[in-house]
């Protein structure tokens, strides 16, 4: 059900309409959001995930795995992410060094995905083909299958997340098989990982990214 409405709802008022709707999408016509009313409501909504669609000024709510379910796992979700994190500053460093370029100079980047690269794809070390595309630069195991899409554009920090690119690297993980089965290629179970984990303070917001863009948190990790 998809509704206008000038301000934020309140919070009784959005549990009354998904009585009788199992999906929401508000739309704010003449303010914004603000984080503080997306986390307390999605605190209040244990069994769906809230998403903020900043740039329409729109609020997704559709059924998800519950807060239980994530927070139970927080320390497997965590260490998902510090995974992906990892892997993707591994995987451009490993190609500055295997072409020879400087990764803070945007020029060198670009003369290897225009002029270096066969229609903008490549391998490394026979083991990682990659592939320039938009913003990012995907990757992909030759042995493994194992998939990774990375942000190019937030200068040396690599580690931004959507929720596509994350459960994909999630499925296409062997140790995290346990993590995968959870999210049961739900792309919302995802997402509501990533909220939680944000309002937790595990994630953070990337300064200057591309629409509201996330990263881990290195200074916070789940008490194992």
């Amino acid at each position: 059900m998809t509704i206008d409405i000038k301000k934020p709802l309140e919070i009784k008022k959005v549990k009354n309409l998904l009585v009788e709707n199992e999906t929401l999408l508000f739309v704010l016509t003449e303010q914004s959001f603000s984080r503080n009313y997306i986390a307390n409501l999605q605190e209040e909504l244990a069994k769906y995930v809230v998403s903020e669609i900043k740039w329409m000024n729109k609020l997704y709510i559709v059924p998800s795995i519950s807060t239980k379910t994530v927070l139970e796992n927080l320390n497997g979700f965590y260490k998902c992410i510090e995974l992906f994190d990892k892997k993707a500053h591994y995987l451009m460093n490993l190609m500055a060094d295997t072409f020879n370029i400087n990764l803070s100079n945007s020029g060198e980047i670009y003369d290897l995905k225009i002029n270096r690269s066969d229609k903008q794809r490549g391998s490394i070390n026979g083991e990682w083909k990659y592939h320039f595309h938009g913003k990012g630069c995907s990757f992909i195991s030759s042995s493994t299958k194992q998939f990774l899409d990375v942000q190019i554009i937030n200068n040396l920090e690599y580690g931004e997340l959507d929720t596509y690119s994350l459960m994909k690297f999630i499925q296409t993980t062997e140790s995290l098989r346990e993590m995968s089965s959870i999210l049961n290629n739900e792309s919302n179970n995802m997402q509501k990982v990533i909220e939680i984990l944000r309002i937790n303070e595990y994630l953070i917001e990337l300064p200057g990214a591309f629409i509201d863009g996330l990263i881990i948190n290195r200074n916070k990790k789940p008490v194992a």
